[in-house]
């Protein structure tokens, strides 16, 4: 009857990673894509601050594990500190003017008619002259959350 039990246990345990993934997993999939442009922005980064405005339905444990994932796969420390508390924290270059990692900030959020689309306005900062600012359009196809096209709004 206890072995019954425990892999029912570890059943559940399975179906809640599940859930927890298909929450997290376009916000992950949008970030990894923000990261990955313009690399030059991630050079030297000691850190990583993940900013999520309240226009953003995610609950902490999945934002959780976004940061989780992000430390593991970047191996720094994760923030949710805005601008101006990274400059209060004193996580900027001594001329202060420029970052000592990279600020993402996932601004907004809009769910489209189809379930299976989604679209993010998503930041990437560093300094002044190095930052950029994208609407990513993200579709759930074939299993997945892929990026099907964005919007570079700003760029420095």
């Amino acid at each position: 009857m206890a072995f019954v039990f425990l892999i029912s246990a570890c059943a559940n345990d399975t179906n809640t990673a599940d859930t927890q993934n298909i929450h997290t997993e376009p916000y992950r999939v949008a970030l990894e894509e923000l990261i990955s442009i313009d690399t030059a922005l991630n050079a030297n980064m000691e850190y990583i601050s993940l900013v999520m405005n309240e226009a953003v339905p995610i609950e902490d444990s999945q934002r959780e594990v976004i940061e989780s994932y992000l430390q593991q796969k970047y191996n720094v420390p994760i923030y949710n500190y805005t601008h101006e508390q990274l400059i209060e924290q004193k996580l900027v270059e001594k001329d202060g003017t420029r970052l000592k990692g990279i600020l993402l900030t996932m601004e907004k959020y809009k769910q489209s008619e189809n379930k299976n689309e989604m679209t993010l306005e998503v930041s990437k900062y560093r300094a002044n002259e190095g930052a950029i600012a994208m609407e990513m359009i993200l579709a759930y196809q074939e299993g997945q959350w892929d990026i099907t096209g964005y919007v570079t709004e700003r760029e420095s």
